[in-house]
C-alpha cells in the first residue's frame, strides 16, 4: 500500500509556515525525528501520525495520503449520478452499500448527499431522505481536503445542505448556514428567499436587493461575452436579439431619467446592436444604435453616477457604488467593445459617426 505520509508531513509544515525544528517541538520530538520523517527513512508511530491529523485538522486517510485504487470508486459514483437524475428510490441500497464500503471517500459521501436530498425534494411524503442527505453533507465537509472538483467548495455543499435543513423545516438553521458561508454575496438570493418565506419582507429585501445589484452588475460582462462568442461564429440574429434583451432590461431597472451606471452598459449594449445590424446589411438601424449610444456615453460621462441603488427594485439605505471594468469613461467602454469586436467594418463605421 502506497502512501504519502513524508510528502504530506512536508508539505502541511511549511503550509503552517514552521520550521522542523518547530514541528519538533510541538509533537515533543527530536529535529532529526522530523527530518527522517520527511525523507522517508522512518515513519512516526500511529499515535504521532494521529495527533499530525488533528493538528493540522486533517482527516487520517488525508494526512497519511492513502487513495483508494480500487476502481469500483468511479463505478458507484457513475450509478449514484445515474440513479440521482431518475429520481430512482431504489437507489438507497446502491447508497448505502457504497458509504459502508468507502465510508471516507469525499467523492461518495458528497455525491450520496446529493442523491439524497434529490430524494428528499421530489418525495414529499418522506423527510428521512433529507435528514440522511444533512448528515452526508457535513461528513462530506470533513472530507472536503480530499476533494479535486473545481466546481465543489465548502460554499457551495453548504448551499446545498441549507436546502436539507429547509426541507425539513429548520429555516432559521439554513438562514444560519447560508449567512455563515455568503462569500461575495453567493448566498445573498436564497438568505433573501428563505426569509421571504418567514415573512421578514424588510431583512429579505436586503439581502434580494443586492443579489440584484450583483446581477446587474454581472449581466454587462456575461451579454457581451456571448456576443463575442456569436461574433466569432457569425451568428448576427442571435447577437441582435441579445443585445436588445440586455437594453430592454436596462431600461426596465431605470428609476428616473438622470444618470445611472446602467447607461454605461447600455452604451455597450448600444455599440454592439449596431455592428449586429451592421452586418446584417442595416446601416441606417446601425447609425441610429451607434448615435444613441453616444449620446448616452456624453450625458453620463457629464454626470457620471455608479450608485446602484438609484435603481429600480432596489431598497437599500446605504450607497452601493458597482465595481466595473469597462472603461473609464462610458466613451471609453464604446471604443473598448468596438475594439474587442475585432472588426474592421464596424472600426470604419465608428470613424465615420464620431467626425
Amino acid at each position: 500500500m502506497k502512501t504519502k505520509l513524508s510528502e504530506n508531513i512536508r508539505a502541511f509544515r511549511k503550509e503552517k509556515g514552521l520550521t522542523q525544528e518547530q514541528l519538533a517541538e510541538v509533537f515533543g520530538v527530536t529535529v532529526g525525528a522530523v527530518h527522517k520523517w520527511e525523507n522517508g527513512l522512518t515513519t512516526p508511530e500511529l499515535s504521532l501520525i494521529l495527533e499530525m491529523a488533528d493538528f493540522f485538522d486533517l482527516s487520517l486517510d488525508v494526512m497519511i495520503g492513502f487513495e483508494p485504487k480500487d476502481n469500483g470508486v468511479q463505478d458507484s459514483i457513475n450509478r449514484i449520478r445515474r440513479l440521482s437524475a431518475s429520481h430512482d428510490s431504489e437507489g438507497v441500497i446502491e447508497a448505502e452499500k457504497a458509504l459502508k464500503k468507502y465510508p471516507h471517500n469525499f467523492e461518495i459521501v458528497f455525491h450520496c448527499a446529493q442523491y439524497y436530498l434529490t430524494l428528499g425534494s421530489f418525495l414529499t411524503s418522506t423527510k428521512k431522505y433529507l435528514v440522511r442527505a444533512k448528515e452526508l453533507y457535513y461528513q462530506a465537509i470533513r472530507l472536503l481536503p480530499q476533494n479535486k472538483n473545481p466546481y465543489v467548495d465548502e460554499a457551495m455543499i453548504y448551499g446545498e445542505l441549507a436546502w436539507a435543513h429547509r426541507g425539513l423545516n429548520e429555516t432559521d438553521k439554513a438562514i444560519e448556514v447560508l449567512k455563515d458561508h455568503n462569500a461575495a454575496g453567493m448566498h445573498n438570493t436564497m438568505i433573501g428567499l428563505f426569509l421571504a418565506q418567514q415573512r421578514k419582507p424588510e431583512e429579505s429585501d436586503r439581502f434580494l436587493s443586492y443579489s440584484l445589484i450583483q446581477h446587474m452588475g454581472n449581466m454587462c460582462n456575461l451579454l457581451v461575452a456571448k456576443g463575442y462568442v456569436y461574433s466569432v461564429n457569425h451568428q448576427y440574429k442571435d447577437a441582435r436579439d441579445l443585445f436588445t434583451w440586455g437594453l430592454m432590461t436596462n431600461r426596465a431597472m431605470r428609476k428616473d431619467s438622470e444618470p445611472s451606471f446602467l447607461d454605461k452598459s447600455s452604451c455597450i449594449f448600444l455599440t454592439c446592436l449596431a455592428w449586429a445590424e451592421l452586418k446584417l446589411k442595416d446601416k441606417e438601424k446601425a447609425k441610429e444604435h451607434l448615435q444613441e449610444a453616444i449620446r448616452t456615453a456624453e450625458a453620463f460621462d457629464a454626470s457620471p453616477n455608479y450608485d446602484a441603488t438609484k435603481m429600480r427594485f432596489i431598497t437599500v439605505n446605504e450607497r452601493a457604488d458597482v465595481t466595473e471594468n469597462s472603461g473609464e469613461t462610458a466613451r471609453e467602454s464604446i471604443e473598448n467593445a468596438i475594439r474587442e469586436l475585432r472588426d474592421p467594418e464596424m472600426e470604419k463605421f465608428w470613424k465615420s459617426q464620431i467626425k
